[in-house]
């Protein structure tokens, strides 16, 4: 079938990229939100199919997205048309944010010990909320015409593919009885244990009844623990793999990705097990317990196999000849070059560790220097881009910045009750602490959000291009949005957005985020002298 229409040489990587980040992002708010962040044990009120049911629709979400992953390298050019308009209009984005507040509604009434008594409410904001939350981001990447053309060309395999997705998890399980589970048990305790006392912790074991810990935590590796449904996923999709690009693999070579898949699968789930091990023993029995039955194990076994996939594309001798997807790949820029990624994926690091820490310890700010290592990391990943930003820096933004932490410190807060945010360190870890949060919060956080939210999030809200400024209120419209969102993710949120709406101004009145980045850094610099200086760290 012919089409004169142009096909775009390049996806349109940014709009994916955000979309993406959003996703990744709403789904883990509210996992760990419902799994951790809320006094309710669904097993203790909920009949356990409602449980099960809840559970595995979070998980067959992330299969089913990993399945059209795969679906776009088998049909790529199919994808490009359909995303050539993506991110053009931002309504569609309204509806994904009231989807996510939706979704997250149920956190305000379920509470322990209820019941069933809530029950069907929320389970009807989690579809409604859930939908909408999808429905939105798919609407932003394309449009709705673009997607009936889409789904008129490709519909019925991506169909087949949505229900391997769908079905992936149910499958997992029922597939448990084809494994050898006592042996693969066996084998996952042995590793477990080897790998506890190589990290220096005595426990005590019972290689028989696959009890391993200390005498305030035990765990017991049984067969359902073993990793089996891993293992049993990452053989669905390698199969899926093998059967929608059969015509490009050199069989019988590429079945060797099915014990590269197992053994992957099985070496992180012993990882797993150890890490929650490790958790239970330091004093978080009721977070180790949880990560046992979290929807993380679906994720990580979903990521092992999208990577051994991955893999097996980049490797010619699976292959009878070089694949379509290689061949007409676009040629998009290196990551450490790219300036969309330079502005989204520090970004990305700081807010993905800043949900993780707080759910895997009841002091967060303590683990705040491996949070700066990551971040940091990734600042130098881009390292390239950010080299090239402009290094001039008006003396108004300094005025500006001054401001700011003026304002921040002239108001009254009251001192943390309770430990401090840096726990029991004392001496030279104490004062590495404090260099690490002094480089933080002064040096690396204005430089992350401001590339994110002013330069990247503002600019795409006002849509203008380059050479034409944009309208008055798209421009008012666009501080407004990213201050707000800037200030929700500070506690002290009027000052925060108060503090937004003038790195807009700086930015806008001289055309370079670099003064931007000075003046936020600037502010930082006050209000983390003050603090430190007074004692008062919570005034940061």
């Amino acid at each position: 079938m012919s089409d004169s229409r142009v096909i775009p040489a390049r996806p349109p990587f940014r709009p994916l990229l955000l979309a993406a980040f959003l996703l990744v992002a709403q789904f883990l708010v509210i996992g760990v939100t419902f799994k951790h962040g809320i006094e309710f044990r669904c097993l203790d009120n909920w009949p356990q199919p409602a449980c099960a049911t809840a559970s595995k629709s979070l998980a067959a979400l992330y299969c089913i997205i990993a399945a059209i992953g795969l679906f776009a390298l088998l049909r790529p050019a199919l994808f490009r048309t359909l995303l050539a308009e993506a991110g053009r209009s931002l309504k569609p984005l309204g509806l994904n944010l009231a989807g996510f507040a939706l979704a997250m509604l149920p956190a305000l009434f379920m509470r322990q010990g209820q019941g069933a008594a809530m029950l069907l409410p929320a389970f009807a904001l989690w579809a409604l909320g859930m939908g909408l939350l999808l429905v939105g981001l798919l609407g932003w990447l394309a449009p709705w015409r673009l997607w009936r053309q889409f789904l008129r060309a490709g519909g019925g395999a991506l169909a087949v593919v949505v229900a391997a997705g769908a079905a992936a998890p149910a499958l997992a399980v029922k597939l448990q009885p084809v494994w050898q589970l006592d042996t693969i048990a066996d084998l996952t305790f042995s590793a477990v244990a080897w790998l506890i006392d190589a990290a220096g912790y005595v426990t005590l074991s019972d290689p028989v009844q696959k009890h391993i810990g200390t005498e305030d935590f035990m765990i017991s590796v049984a067969p359902v623990c073993s990793g089996i449904e891993g293992i049993a996923l990452v053989t669905i999709f390698v199969s899926l793999y093998l059967w929608l690009f059969r015509a490009e693999l050199r069989f019988p070579h590429a079945l060797l990705l099915y014990p590269l898949g197992i053994l992957a699968s099985a070496t992180l789930n012993v990882v797993r097990i150890a890490v929650l091990l490790i958790i239970g023993i330091e004093g978080r029995p009721e977070l180790a317990v949880g990560g046992f039955h979290s929807h993380a194990g679906w994720v990580m076994f979903t990521a092992v196999a999208l990577g051994i996939i991955a893999v097996a594309r980049q490797i010619g001798w699976l292959h009878r000849a070089p694949t379509a997807a290689v061949a007409t790949a676009p040629e998009l820029p290196p990551l450490r070059r790219d300036p969309v990624a330079a502005r989204i994926l520090p970004f990305a690091v700081f807010m993905l560790t800043a949900v993780v820490v707080p759910a895997i310890s009841q002091n967060p700010a303590m683990f705040y220097p491996i949070r700066v290592l990551l971040l940091a990391a990734a600042v130098a990943l881009v390292w390239p881009v950010i080299r090239d930003l402009p290094r001039r820096v008006a003396p108004l933004s300094w005025i500006a910045g001054a401001a700011v932490g003026v304002m921040w410190i002239a108001i009254p807060v009251t001192p943390i009750d309770g430990p401090p945010p840096y726990g029991s360190l004392a001496g030279g870890a104490l004062a590495l602490w404090f260099l690490f949060r002094g480089i933080g919060t002064v040096l690396l956080v204005p430089l992350v959000e401001e590339l994110f939210f002013r330069d990247y999030l503002e600019s795409r809200i006002r849509g203008a291009a380059p050479d034409q400024p944009a309208p008055l209120w798209r421009v008012l419209l666009a501080a407004t949005i990213t201050a707000g969102l800037f200030a929700a993710l500070h506690d002290r949120w009027i000052e925060a957005l108060i503090a937004g709406l003038v790195f807009s101004l700086v930015t806008r009145r001289t055309g370079r985020i670099s003064d931007a980045i000075a003046a936020h850094a600037i502010a930082n610099l006050i209000v983390f002298g003050v603090a430190v200086g007074t004692g008062n760290l919570a005034i940061i």
